[in-house]
């Protein structure tokens, strides 16, 4: 029995020396010691006042989460019977009396809209929890205003939850695609060689159109996809070393292949226009033809070039109008193209 009693004491001595503590935390105003002592014992039994502090203290250290549970834990202890007579009047869409209900109460609700309100903004992507959570902020936002409790900052502040939900969402990568028609000129390269082993350098420009499309991910800011297209066309070929060999030139040579490669871009306004880069290589197949001097031949460059390209892209709707301007990748050679587009 004197063991109980010893043990008794013991325990007593040290719950009033916490709760002396406790209280001499709060009359510091001491944030930190106070959240710290109820995160740690959040069962234990706090005054009203007590627990409208911690509510504070939470507040200030932004553990937004722990508040809210103590801010619902303070509804249903003091105004269970007005919260569930607010809670029937919205669903039947009756009437609400603000002057109906204390200021206090009103001021747990806002309480608990702001902190639902930190929680989302804490968020760096979209996920079920932000619907989760928003649905609360909601809910919260709604009572406000039946109640027409701070009006003004209510919808001030649910604007700012609102934008930054957006943000969240426009963050999220998408899938698109789309098909694509060009208008494009390509270039590439031969030489004409003698049997004395002089050669001189043939340019050989094409035109023609390009049919395909692309495929990739894109978010509010940032563009990235693969693009291809079969390209059909013709080109002329000239000598412009008239010294070296005369005469020597073709025109409308059929030419045809593949042009694919990545891209990126960064979209720049809110039509989806962007602007960016194109990595593509050309696959182009084109027969010149032998020169009647038996002493001369024609040697062609690789049917496989890269090409390095500014791109643009102007949105209406669901249609585009494309420019593409690019430079082979250590050659002379240029590239352009214009186009439209549409997605689907």
């Amino acid at each position: 029995m004197v063991l109980i009693t010893l043990f008794l004491s013991l325990f007593l001595f040290r719950a009033n020396a916490s709760s002396g503590d406790f209280k001499a935390a709060i009359r510091a105003k001491d944030y930190e010691k106070v959240s710290e002592t109820y995160r740690n014992n959040p069962e234990r039994k706090y005054s009203r006042e007590e627990l409208i502090f911690i509510s504070f203290a939470l507040r200030k250290l932004h553990f937004f989460r722990q508040d809210t549970q103590l801010n619902i834990r303070l509804v249903k202890q003091n105004y269970p019977k007005q919260h569930k007579k607010l809670l029937a009047a919205i669903q039947r869409a009756e009437t609400v009396d603000g002057d109906d209900y204390p200021e206090a109460l009103k001021v747990l609700y806002w309480n608990l809209f702001t902190s639902y309100g930190e929680i989302i903004k804490g968020y760096e992507k979209d996920s079920s929890l932000v619907t989760e959570d928003n649905k609360y902020f909601t809910l919260f936002g709604k009572i406000l205003s039946e109640l027409e409790f701070r009006e003004g900052k209510v919808d001030k502040y649910n604007d700012t939850i609102m934008a930054h939900r957006q943000y969240l969402t426009n963050k999220v990568y998408k899938f698109t695609r789309s098909w694509s028609l060009q208008y494009i000129s390509w270039q590439q390269s031969a030489s004409i060689q003698n049997n004395s082993g002089g050669k001189a350098g043939l340019i050989i420009t094409n035109k023609g159109y390009c049919v395909g499309g692309d495929a990739g991910y894109e978010n509010y800011r940032y563009r990235f996809f693969v693009d291809g297209c079969f390209l059909y066309g013709s080109g002329g070929v000239k000598n412009y070393d008239q010294d070296f060999i005369d005469n020597y030139q073709q025109s409308n040579l059929p030419a045809y292949g593949v042009k694919a490669g990545p891209g990126a871009s960064m979209i720049v306004s809110s039509s989806k226009s962007s602007i960016g880069i194109k990595l593509p290589m050309i696959y182009s197949v084109q027969k010149l033809t032998t020169p009647s001097d038996p002493g001369y031949s024609i040697k062609q460059g690789s049917s496989l070039t890269f090409v390095a390209s500014l791109y643009s892209r102007w949105q209406f709707n669901k249609w585009y109008f494309q420019t593409e301007f690019g430079q082979y990748i250590n050659k002379q050679q240029t590239f352009w193209g214009l186009g439209i587009g549409k997605e689907f």
